[in-house]
């Protein structure tokens, strides 16, 4: 290294990154096991608050929070200029850690004034985002992208201050907990419109990376963007609204099918169901597991698809479908999701961090535990179907699902100690993109 060359700044990514696994490892996917272990195992009742809580976790502090990190990285790429530390990444990130600081100090203390203040923060952290992404991307070539990932970090953004509104409506009204549907379609809102939003928006432009031959028509891709509005706005208007309990739920079925089918669409002319992309995805194929576990993910996401279907026509029909619902919702937050990222962070951790996974062998253990937890996850349907000896082994596949995370994050924290421990692999060779 020369004496005159500066050092190379640490990776954007890797404080949000620590950040987003440190949440779902300690925190999200705990409280789900608790949740799990109450309903199939009898152990004592999750408090709704803690409920509310998990699913904030897993939402936007895990997956919303991972994307501004690894964004700057790829809007850097796909506008071609150099990977720079925007101030506003700090003031980000100082926002996120607040936000979730807050939101579990007041879950634990009962405290719901800590909770609104959180939802309220993390409303600014996404806002801030979507004016930097807005101001990143260029219209044309990139117009559309930018459009489309401005209005998904925008969904973001809208989730939490309608949280805020239902937390302050709850607190004038001296009632413990705000209203179940409205927060059920704030989950809907960062869910459809803003987690799948960004990874259906990156693999408009980067999609090649994963799949060979990966196109996605123009004009489809501009109608992706509105279907999956419309079914975020149908999803959310069902959950919240004032109707039947027959409509309102067959509203926010068919939202979720909506958003559901665009995913399986996207996937489907992108090409990866065709036989050349089941026979290799280049940017992938380094890792044979990183391959296995991104098919994970696009088979969750078809499997997903399907049972949209099926919710969706029980709800019409006034049958009951708690259950599918549920299994639905994880089949895309763990199995389409958790796959992606944990697919995503095995392959970019090398590319950012420029050393070697410390564990290699962890990319096994985490296919094998989450392709078995999304199994007994689902499995949960032939439970309330009256096959009762699967009721027990539910709850094993989020121990499962936690181990898979937890994999993936001992690989993140050891590859990040390995580079501070080196820092002249960041001063030398390739930049850290």
């Amino acid at each position: 290294m020369s004496l005159s060359e500066p050092p190379r700044e640490p990776p954007i990514y890797r404080p949000f990154a620590l950040l987003a696994f440190a949440t779902t490892v300690l925190g999200g996917t705990p409280i789900g096991l608790w949740m799990l272990s109450w309903l199939y195992l009898g152990v004592s009742a999750v408090p709704i608050e803690w409920v509310l809580l998990h699913a904030n976790l897993q939402i936007l502090g895990f997956f919303a929070t991972l994307i501004p990190g690894v964004a700057q990285h790829l809007i850097a790429r796909f506008t071609g200029r150099p990977v720079t530390r925007h101030p506003m990444s700090r003031w980000l990130l100082a926002l996120l850690v607040s936000a979730l600081a807050l939101r579990g100090t007041g879950t634990v203390a009962g405290l719901p004034l800590l909770v609104l203040a959180a939802a309220l923060l993390q409303g600014a952290a996404f806002a801030l985002f979507a004016s930097w992404v807005w101001r990143a991307l260029d219209p044309p070539p990139l117009g559309l992208l930018r459009r489309h990932l401005t209005l998904s970090t925008g969904w973001l953004a809208l989730a939490c201050l309608v949280e805020a509104g239902l937390r302050a409506q709850a607190l004038l009204q001296r009632v413990p907990v705000p209203s179940m549907g409205g927060m059920r379609a704030v989950h809907l809102m960062a869910l459809f419109g803003g987690v799948i939003g960004w990874v259906l928006g990156v693999l408009l432009r980067a999609g090649p990376m994963f799949i060979p031959s990966w196109s996605v028509p123009p004009r489809a891709a501009r109608l992706m963007t509105w279907l999956l509005a419309l079914g975020v706005v149908i999803g959310a208007a069902g959950e919240a609204g004032d109707w039947s309990p027959t409509v309102g739920i067959g509203l926010a079925r068919l939202g979720e099918l909506i958003a559901l089918g665009t995913v399986a669409a996207v996937f489907l002319m992108g090409g990866a169901w065709r036989s050349q992309a089941r026979r290799a995805l280049p940017m992938l194929a380094r890792s044979g597991e990183e391959t296995r576990i991104f098919r994970l993910a696009v088979a969750s996401a078809g499997v997903a698809a399907v049972g949209a279907v099926l919710t969706a026509a029980a709800a019409w029909a006034g049958q009951p479908a708690h259950l599918l619902t549920d299994v639905v919702r994880h089949l895309v937050s763990v199995g389409f999701l958790a796959s992606v990222v944990v697919a995503m962070t095995y392959r970019l951790i090398p590319v950012l961090e420029l050393t070697a996974l410390p564990w290699p062998r962890l990319r096994v253990v985490a296919f094998w535990a989450l392709a078995a937890g999304v199994v007994l996850r689902t499995a949960e349907v032939l439970g309330g179907g009256g096959v009762t000896w699967v009721a027990p082994l539910v709850p094993l596949g989020g121990l499962l699902v936690w181990l898979a995370l937890a994999s993936v994050a001992a690989t993140l924290a050891g590859a990040v100690a390995r580079a501070v421990r080196q820092p002249s692999a960041h001063a030398g060779g390739a930049p850290a993109r």
